[in-house]
């Protein structure tokens, strides 16, 4: 009985956040937003961010950030789409060429910070550069491709997918020793260092995995959108910022909920934010500053937490003791 008032407890806490946003924004937009079509259509849109949060978390236990990640995902995209068309392949040649792509590029990435051992922020930031400059070199206009092969955006397909990534991912991080060997890193290097690990090697796992989510997260953005344009210089980093996003309010939850459900949690939120605002008409500067402060204050009161509950402790205690005297 009390295993099962603490999962009902840890339901109830990771659900307050998204449906507290729901219920907000459906009050202040006098019910525009309180809609099961809003609701949908958000789970739908956050597909994408949830699975490209998933490629970043071993990158953020690790206590480093990719920046050419988002590259990735524009280069496996173009270039994976356009492949599909050369070869007649379908949608099956759409699967195949992108996670090809998203592992080759992001393994890349690794390969060449093991070897330069140069800062993986300089390093990232010059190799966006060139992921997001590959597809212009060889297809210019992007790719587009037909209604037909964008079936994975579409119910059940797309949340099949997202499922799927979901388990993988908690597999990977929770039950292998490559999940628990980044885990001993990100906490300490020295420790792990002294424990046999080797950094390298498990650093270079770890890109080759996130190029699996980056690969398949191409793969829902090209099904979602139909058609990709070559981007501007550093326009593909505004991809996984809001995979970004999403890992710190699952950090958040982390407490209540796996950490997969937390991203799904975390991109549905930020998601909704971004709907509601459009809903309630605020320009976009007032959009970004507001999410900005939702996510300073979520992650503040998380890194405080124990000191709130310290607070709420003792004026329990305090409380206990006056009513004795």
């Amino acid at each position: 009985m009390q295993k099962l008032k603490k999962i009902l407890y840890n339901i109830i806490m990771t659900m307050l956040l998204p449906v507290g946003v729901v219920l907000i924004f459906g009050i202040a937009s006098r019910g525009r937003t309180l809609n099961w079509r809003m609701i949908y259509v958000t789970m739908q849109q956050c597909i994408v961010t949830a699975i490209l949060s998933m490629a970043v978390v071993g990158h953020l236990t690790l206590g480093f950030w990719d920046f050419s990640a988002g590259g990735v995902v524009i280069a496996s995209a173009i270039i994976g789409g356009n492949l599909m068309k050369m070869t007649n392949t379908g949608v099956i040649g759409i699967v195949v060429f992108c996670l090809l792509l998203g592992v080759g590029l992001s393994s890349l990435t690794g390969f060449l910070n093991n070897k330069l051992k140069v800062p993986l922020l300089v390093l990232t930031i010059g190799l966006i550069f060139i992921y997001e400059t590959m597809p212009r070199l060889f297809f210019v206009g992007g790719i587009t491709i037909r209604d037909k092969f964008t079936i994975l955006a579409s119910a059940p397909w797309n949340f099949i997918v997202l499922g799927i990534m979901a388990v993988l991912l908690h597999v990977i991080h929770n039950h292998t020793a490559y999940g628990h060997n980044i885990k001993a890193m990100g906490g300490s290097s020295t420790i792990a260092k002294a424990a046999g690990l080797n950094r390298e090697k498990i650093i270079q796992k770890n890109f080759t995995i996130a190029g699996i989510f980056l690969g398949v997260g191409a793969v829902m953005y090209l099904s979602e959108n139909g058609q990709i344009l070559n981007v501007a210089p550093l326009d593909s980093s505004s991809l996984v910022f809001s995979g970004l996003m999403s890992y710190f309010i699952s950090h958040f939850l982390s407490r209540y909920c796996p950490l997969a459900i937390g991203l799904i949690v975390g991109s549905f939120t930020m998601a909704f934010l971004s709907n509601g605002f459009v809903a309630l008409g605020l320009p976009a500067t007032l959009q970004t500053v507001t999410t900005g402060l939702f996510l300073l204050g979520l992650l503040t009161y998380s890194a405080n937490s124990a000191r709130f509950a310290k607070w709420r402790a003792d004026r329990a205690r305090a409380k206990r003791l006056n009513t004795q005297a």
